[in-house]
């Protein structure tokens, strides 16, 4: 089985795990397609920087690096010509550029290949000129979907795509690299004493994450909040913490590189995801709470999007933005180590049962024998 995949995410080693389980586990020839620089919300990735020896990468130069949609290959179509897919696997979105140029190469080069797409898009997005042509093109000529969680799958019904839809997320995790592990010399580096109370993302208005500090403050017993990420928030929070008499609990690391990103999770007694709504943007998954769980550290998440469904029996929740109850359940968690020890290990057993590189690569394997014949996959919908 030859499987072309061509994703902007896989330009770091990080993201590439569940295609080295994936040819670990079955007689499956892969080549994934990557941009040689991509500019992220947050720094330039350059693949030259993570290159790889185990899989057949190729990376190559892009139009509009760092616009998902918009993003295009020079040369792509040399890829698809010697390879002869069996399986064209495209993970950028039902409107993407990239995705029909893949689709036009496609037709001349691998007519025999099947295709499938992935889609974070878990509300309703006003598209233009080309990308509603790309978009209806696109639909039109995919065999299969994948969604990232269950509001794309029911946008996409909508629009009216009926082939099988599979719900998965787009990445697996590594459970040897997200374990617990003593971490008090690095906690006692960082500066933290008592409980650590942790969050992980962009600092902007709708993660929650200045509710969370203000919280805080309100929170009686020893504890130390970690902040890490970056966004134009950053200033806000600082100056916040100030008035609040609490900047000397309040930690910041600022864009640390994903291998950095489980001792630092180690240092946590719990994490906090505390999303809500808004006009254009809702989470998509929230990996970072199975990366917590994973490394035994107990959640708790707002009831936006796909969050509570992620955390299941294994963490706890709060109703979206009730910043009340947000507050009377971190004030809990502060004061029951025992629930916290609790919930650690159910939050890890969770992740070992669903969210593994080894699970998501079986659930993508089953997606491609259907879609080549070879047997039904059950979790399509």
């Amino acid at each position: 089985m030859n499987v072309l995949v061509i994703s902007h995410t896989y330009i770091t080693r990080i993201g590439r795990e569940k295609w080295r389980e994936l040819a670990r586990l079955y007689d499956v020839n892969l080549r994934i397609i990557v941009p040689t620089v991509w500019k992220d919300y947050l720094f330039t990735i350059r693949y030259d920087e993570h290159r790889d020896d185990e899989l057949e990468m190729r990376a190559l130069p892009v139009l509009f690096s760092g616009k998902e949609a918009a993003h295009v290959y020079r040369s792509a179509y040399m890829c698809m010509r010697d390879f002869k897919p069996d399986i064209l696997h495209v993970e950028e979105g039902t409107d993407a550029f990239s995705y029909f140029q893949a689709l036009v190469y496609r037709r001349i080069f691998a007519p025999q290949a099947r295709t499938l797409f992935f889609t974070w898009m878990n509300f309703e997005k006003t598209l233009n000129f080309p990308f509603t042509f790309f978009e209806r093109f696109n639909l039109i000529r995919s065999d299969a979907a994948i969604c990232g969680n269950s509001d794309a799958r029911d946008i996409l019904r909508k629009k009216g795509f009926e082939k099988p839809v599979h719900v998965m997320p787009l990445l697996g995790l590594d459970a040897e690299l997200f374990q617990k592990r003593d971490a008090s010399d690095f906690k006692q580096e960082l500066g933290l004493t008592g409980t650590v109370i942790g969050f992980i993302g962009r600092f902007v208005p709708e993660k929650g994450v200045m509710e969370l500090l203000e919280s805080c403050a309100k929170l009686n017993g020893e504890y130390s909040l970690l902040l890490i990420g970056g966004g134009k928030l950053e200033a806000d929070l600082r100056r916040r913490a100030e008035e609040l008499g609490i900047a000397d609990r309040v930690r910041f690391a600022i864009s640390i590189p994903h291998d950095e990103v489980p001792r630092h999770i180690n240092v946590m007694d719990l994490l906090v995801l505390p999303s809500y709504t808004v006009a254009h943007w809702k989470e998509q998954f929230g990996q970072v709470l199975v990366q917590a769980m994973a490394s035994e550290v107990t959640v708790l998440g707002s009831t936006h999007a796909e969050i509570p469904k992620v955390i299941g029996d294994a963490g706890f929740t709060f109703e979206e933005k009730n910043w009340d109850e947000m507050h009377e359940k971190l004030q809990m968690l502060l004061d029951r180590s025992e629930l916290r020890a609790e919930y650690g290990p159910r939050g890890r057993a969770r992740v070992l049962e669903h969210y593994t590189n080894t699970r998501i690569a079986e659930k993508m394997m089953g997606v491609y024998r259907e879609l080549l014949g070879e047997e039904e996959d059950p979790a399509a919908t």
